[in-house]
């Protein structure tokens, strides 16, 4: 009678052959997760960005509201004193953080009080957070709010010692014909109004939050 032996060497083989495969699918299971992961966090990150886009825009209206209501008063006294509903400050704080990222217990700033609680900063590491924005805007679920503030060291009006920030500007005592050169002629600005600091800050869905920035004169 005929038996088959198998050779240990072949069942040798095919354990190690079984083991290369389970180790094969378990580097496959590991790539296909860090893939998974990779595509989550692309389409995150594409989200963010999409709703950073979003709050950028939508401080366009905040600047736009805050610059309107500066032309309706720029002829008025309003602009000579605080205006806090308003968001108006009629002097430049000395130190000034409006994103509430430089101060610290060793550096302190004065703050805005965008959201009610100073940024979440204590009160050990601010020197003052009583500037209160203008009501906010709700844009496509973004809201919006702004701070102006004119560069005067003192609130009323330009007097011996209130220094304003102003555009340069000067006068011309002589004329000159349209295409006609005059080296010593000067450019006349009849602009006299202080330069305003308009500060948006505007808090996305995500709690995205982006601050802008724009100087202006009249």
């Amino acid at each position: 009678m005929n038996r088959l032996h198998r050779s240990p060497l072949r069942r040798l083989q095919r354990g190690v052959s079984l083991l290369f495969a389970l180790m094969a699918m378990v580097v496959l299971g590991f790539a296909a997760v860090a893939l998974t992961r990779s595509v989550d966090t692309g389409a995150l990150i594409m989200g963010n960005l999409s709703f950073k886009q979003d709050t950028l825009q939508a401080s366009n209206t905040g600047a736009e509201q805050a610059i309107t209501w500066l032309q309706a008063n720029v002829n008025n006294a309003l602009l000579n004193a605080d205006s806090a509903p308003n968001g108006y400050y009629a002097a430049m704080p000395a130190r000034l953080d409006a994103t509430g990222n430089r101060t610290s217990s060793t550096d302190k700033w004065t703050l805005i009080n965008w959201d009610g609680d100073c940024l979440g900063v204590p009160a050990a590491n601010r020197t003052d957070c009583s500037m209160v924005p203008a009501s906010g805007t709700n844009v496509n679920g973004n809201q919006v709010q702004y701070v102006i503030v004119r560069l005067c060291t003192l609130p009323g009006t330009s007097a011996t010692g209130n220094v304003c920030l102003r555009p340069s500007s000067t006068s011309s005592s002589s004329s000159s014909e349209r295409g006609e050169l005059k080296p010593g002629g000067k450019i006349v600005s009849a602009t006299t109004t202080p330069y305003y600091q308009v500060l948006v800050r505007v808090l996305g869905p995500r709690n995205t939050v982006s601050y802008t920035e724009t100087m202006v004169h009249f």
